[in-house]
């Protein structure tokens, strides 16, 4: 009894803060059957039927932002803090109706009729589906599904291609840093090393510096020497390195910190460092060990996400330019239907997967998406990928009679229209 006030009067609490929404926070867990939680909840609106949809919601929402005694722990299913596309997601489950979906086996209780400022209070019991409401918050991405190895994540996706690259400032260049830290060169062979050891595919950022000036007429001058390595390296991760190291009388101490990023969209996907203590060693010795014990915990991070992927999506940049010469404009309306920036909008809200999509802006003749997630999964030992997704927008610009160009580099699609 005593518990159950505790829980009402925190309830009554936090519900202050849920008013803006209108959600009640005093769901509690009555049983469980099999794959159904029955869950008393009450809900407020100016009518009876409104209120018992909003029972409804605050059942729900209790179980994803504030928990439910008896359900996970007592702990909520979400994170505190969601990134913009996640929160949509789980926005859009209350503004529609895909909530509903998620109950079943709702009865108000015989105390329906109290009226609370003038609003209709009701009392609903009701049967949450929460383990279906936990998977497709996993397959939209909103849940991370952990790998437990690598082989792991190999069932699920193939494993990303590395290029490891000094840490530098916009300053600076890739000459720049080797020369000012003496230890950079041996830290990032170590790096690439230990990927080496751990099956990842590695391409030669060495190699791809004496071939710099190739890259730059294939790219022209807009790019500085170093995206233009990345983008045209063929690898889908930069893993940015740094090392410091100073030595004492005492010994020798190594500060490593490695992070990932994806080239094509900029996005930081793992981040690891550690600081070695100081050994009487050399910087060399010390960095062997660390950097092993530091990329098995890298891949780990890169894993969790790139698992997500495979129920979220690649996410792949795409741009649209339209060529000088080209009468068109993303305002020119296409076959009387809409203009020609919606009409790409919508496509690739269509083609994206859970319709997750970014764009970074759009004017007269530019459209920029900096996030579109598109299907990457494996179906009968075929993966689908950036090329599939690139052929699917060209099929559509010939049905409109658009002539287009594209240009897929690592994980981009830059579009002309002519």
């Amino acid at each position: 009894m005593f518990r159950k006030a505790l829980t009402l009067i925190a309830a009554l609490v936090a519900g202050v803060a849920a008013m803006a929404q209108q959600y009640s926070l005093d769901a509690q867990l009555e049983r469980i059957d099999g794959n159904t939680a029955m869950i008393t909840c009450t809900g407020m609106a100016s009518s009876k039927k409104d209120a018992i949809e909003m029972a409804k919601k605050s059942a729900i929402y209790t179980y994803l932002y504030s928990g439910i005694d008896g359900l996970d722990g007592g702990k909520p299913l979400l994170p505190s803090k969601l990134d913009k596309l996640d929160q949509e997601y789980v926005d859009g489950l209350f503004s529609t109706t895909r909530y509903a979906s998620f109950i079943n086996m709702a009865r108000v209780t015989v105390n329906s009729d109290a009226k609370v400022a003038k609003q209709t209070q009701v009392n609903l019991t009701l049967g949450l589906y929460h383990e279906a409401l936990r998977r497709a918050m996993e397959k939209a991405g909103v849940l991370d599904v952990k790998p437990s190895s690598l082989d792991e994540l190999s069932d699920h996706i193939a494993m990303p291609t590395v290029m490891v690259v000094p840490f530098c400032d916009r300053s600076q260049s890739y000459d720049q840093v080797f020369e000012s830290n003496k230890y950079m060169r041996m830290i990032i062979a170590k790096v690439n090393e230990a990927f080496i050891e751990q099956g990842v595919e590695t391409k030669d950022l060495m190699t791809c510096l004496n071939n710099a000036e190739t890259y730059r007429l294939l790219m022209g001058d807009g790019m500085t020497l170093e995206d233009t390595i990345l983008a045209n390296s063929g690898a889908d991760l930069s893993i940015k390195t740094d090392i410091s190291s100073n030595t004492t009388a005492n010994g020798t101490e190594v500060f490593i910190t490695l992070t990932a990023v994806e080239i094509a969209t900029g996005n930081t996907i793992g981040s690891v460092s550690e600081k070695s203590g100081r050994k009487v060693a050399t910087a060399e010795a010390i960095c062997g060990p660390m950097t092993k014990s530091l990329i098995k915990k890298l891949i780990a991070d890169v894993s969790t996400r790139m698992i997500k992927k495979s129920s979220t999506g690649q996410s792949v940049a795409l741009r649209f330019t339209i060529d000088p010469s080209s009468m068109l404009t993303m305002s020119t309306e296409i076959n009387d239907i809409l203009p020609l920036d919606d009409l790409l909008v919508q496509w690739v809200k269509r083609h994206s997967v859970n319709g997750r999509y970014h764009t970074q802006g759009r004017t007269e003749r530019m459209l920029i998406f900096s996030d579109v997630f598109i299907d990457n999964s494996v179906e009968d030992g075929l993966q689908s990928d950036i090329n599939d997704f690139a052929l699917a927008l060209y099929q559509y610009m010939k049905k409109l009679d658009i002539t287009i160009k594209r240009t897929i580099t690592g994980n981009s699609i830059d579009v002309v229209i002519y």
